[in-house]
């Protein structure tokens, strides 16, 4: 083996551990950014079905019936 093919080769390795290294990086970053986002929502609806239960179209209904119709329609 000569030292180009060496070095090509080291390279080629090299490029693959990073590739597997950035997209498992990636993947954790994503889940996490999700997380936070769906947090957000949730509490977000929770705020909501605080002031919207009890009044007008959800006049008969609690704070967690409230907060089950408005997850329902904000989940993806």
């Amino acid at each position: 083996m000569s030292v180009m093919q060496a070095t090509s080769y080291a390279f080629e390795t090299s490029c693959k551990i990073c590739s597997i290294i950035r997209n498992k990086i990636l993947a954790t970053v994503k889940a996490t950014i999700e997380g936070i986002i769906l947090g957000q929502q949730l509490r977000a609806n929770f705020q909501l079905a605080e002031r919207l239960a009890g009044t007008g179209d959800f006049k008969q209904m609690t704070v967690s019936e409230v907060l089950r119709v408005l997850n329902e329609k904000t989940a993806s």
